[in-house]
């Protein structure tokens, strides 16, 4: 491919500087991702991407991992097709890096191999919208949290009475799903309850495509209830539940593609409880939260049958006290966790890890002037089982004029181990938590075009080493640097919008040259949407992912991918959506040796009331 994917990045930003410009509403949309409060997304400077459930109706997103591969920044390869185990990268760094949120409750797995998020398992249809914060947030979120933040909002109810909806769909390869939502709203009660249902018999998650396929279900519960007791003090409680069960292949089954044996189970339960009161400018929320993870791997390899079972929970208590004042805003927070988890291999004795972790931090936003914006976060984390670590950022925002803002951000971040890297150190080994120093520099032109430069250091990561079996902390730091490019057109013709966003990494390996693996080195999305009318969108996506590096050092070849959406509110009750994946059929691995969907067609149906 060679300078394609940069070159159609630069025609699409030529294109839109060539247009003229009128505002878009990204500042109307509110956050809570940066400092664990309500607030706009544009008084913030960490660069922000906010996914509605309107975009996912008119792009035809299918799954969390299909949404989130669209944002800029963030990387996604899969082992096969729907329900398939994921890695995500976020500016180059690996998913165990990036705190993952359902409702302000910690996804992260701890009995996972990096600490990594089963984010691929949370239903699409249940959410409001996706907020990605890309750059360190440890300062405010504590460990795990250095290259960002994923928290996703689920549906509410919008008005009083009862409201809710009804919604199918099915597809390709045998897909077929349902979801409902019921919501309740009436002066001080409102509740919610959300479930969805989605089977498919899938693809063969390991090549040759002709091989056996491996099915997926996926069973989800969302339910919540709050109550106003006075205009300032109010109280809740959510509880998330996801089943899902699979087949999987996997490069050392015995059987290879044609595996019909090997299968996964997996159950987690979150639940969480707020209470929250204001006096004066002064606002108190204390949250607690509850997290059950539970899979189970039942697998025939070269060294026989398997059952591998992991488990873990996590406790946290937090206090987050926000005052607001005319210069802005000052937050003040105390947390406690308790992180807890085992492994098992067949009959062999488990496994286990453990430990606890209190944190307190401070985050600052500040308005000097009306073109100058100021944030300083400060955070101390104490952990039982390793040394404790201060974490800051230190970031700026200046609006140069009406339509030009430059903004730029200084920060720290730190990663604590799984408890299955506890539970798995190499011998003579002491695990501590990674540390990462980075910052990253913006310039944008009102919300029509962004271009980012990012570069982080990482001490001590903990990787696995593969001829001695545990893992150890890395004496070779690791150098991940790049850049990011948005654009967007305003409405062209009354019809039509471009977008676009490009990633480039510059730089990722660590300082012995080993490379970082399963990052692509270009990442490159494009949109042309045609608006027939407002109840009518089509839209033409073009994903471009570059090449990376596979376990093994085995290539993954650059490839592009087509996808078609066409969605239609027939009234306020009623709309259809008609998706079609890979439009060109394209055959392309993320994962050396692991099949991607062929040509696939989707259709959704949704009623609301």
């Amino acid at each position: 491919m060679g300078n394609k994917p940069r070159n159609i990045s630069i025609i699409l930003l030529l294109l839109t500087a060539m247009l003229p410009a009128q505002d878009i509403t990204l500042g109307n949309i509110e956050i809570i991702s940066t400092n664990k409060t309500k607030q706009k997304a544009t008084k913030t400077t960490a660069d922000i991407d906010v996914i509605t459930s309107e975009d996912i109706r008119q792009n035809g997103y299918i799954s969390i991992v299909d949404a989130l591969s669209k944002a800029t920044g963030i990387n996604i390869s899969q082992n096969g097709g729907i329900g398939q185990k994921s890695s995500f990268f976020l500016r180059g760094m690996d998913s165990g890096k990036i705190l993952a949120l359902v409702d302000g409750m910690r996804l992260n797995d701890p009995s996972t191999t990096n600490n990594t998020s089963l984010i691929e398992f949370l239903p699409i249809s249940n959410v409001e919208q996706i907020e990605i914060v890309r750059g360190g947030s440890s300062s405010v979120w504590g460990a795990n949290a250095s290259a960002g933040v994923i928290n996703i909002i689920t549906k509410k109810a919008l008005k009083d009475g009862v409201s809710g909806s009804i919604g199918v769909e099915g597809g390709s390869h045998g897909t077929k799903g349902s979801d409902l939502s019921l919501f309740y709203k009436n002066g001080k009660l409102n509740a919610k309850l959300l479930g969805s249902y989605l089977d498919t018999n899938g693809i063969s998650a390991l090549a040759p495509q002709n091989s056996e396929k491996d099915g997926y279900t996926n069973k989800n519960l969302t339910a919540g209830i709050g109550y106003d007791f006075t205009d300032t003090t109010k109280a809740s409680i959510a509880i998330i539940k996801t089943k899902t069960k699979g087949d999987y292949d996997d490069e050392y089954n015995s059987n290879g593609a044609n595996d019909d044996y090997s299968h996964f189970i997996t159950d987690s339960t979150n639940i969480s409880g707020s209470l929250s009161t204001k006096i004066g400018a002064i606002d108190s929320v204390f949250n607690a939260t509850h997290g059950k993870y539970k899979r189970e791997y039942f697998t025939t390899s070269l060294w026989g049958d398997g059952d591998n079972r992991y488990e873990a929970t996590t406790d946290e208590y937090s206090l987050i006290n926000s005052y607001a004042h005319k210069f802005g805003k000052s937050v003040l927070g105390f947390e406690y966790k308790e992180i807890d988890g085992f492994n098992q291999y067949n009959t062999y004795a488990p496994t286990d890890g453990s430990f606890t972790n209190k944190g307190i931090f401070l985050s600052n936003s500040i308005h000097p002037t009306d073109t100058l914006l100021i944030e300083a976060n400060l955070r101390y984390d104490d952990f039982d089982k390793f040394d404790g670590k201060a974490t800051y950022k230190l970031g700026a925002k200046y609006k140069l004029s009406d339509d030009f803002t430059f903004k730029a951000n200084y920060y720290t971040s730190l990663n604590a181990p799984s408890v299955y890297q506890l539970a798995n150190i190499l011998s003579g080994e002491t695990l501590k938590p990674s540390f990462v120093k980075g910052y990253d520099a913006s310039f944008s032109y009102k919300d029509y075009l962004s271009l980012t430069y990012f570069d982080n250091s990482i001490q001590d990561d903990i990787v696995y080493d593969n001829t001695l079996w545990g893992y150890k902390n890395n004496t070779a730091d690791e150098n991940i640097r790049g850049i990011e490019i948005s654009a967007s057109t305003p409405t062209l013709l009354d019809r039509f919008i471009m977008r676009a966003n490009y990633t480039h990494l510059l730089d990722m390996n660590d300082e012995s040259g080993t490379p970082l693996y399963n990052r692509a080195q270009d990442e490159l999305n494009g949109w042309l949407e045609y608006f027939y009318d407002a109840n009518t969108i089509a839209s033409l996506n073009i994903h471009y992912v570059g090449e990376r590096v596979s376990y093994g050092d085995m290539p993954s070849g650059n490839y592009t991918v087509w996808n078609l959406n066409l969605t239609k509110k027939y009234s306020d009750h009623f709309d259809m959506g008609l998706h079609i994946k890979n439009l060109f059929d394209k055959e392309y691995q993320s994962i050396y040796g692991y099949n991607m969907e062929g040509m696939s067609i989707y259709a959704t149906i949704k009623y609301s009331f």
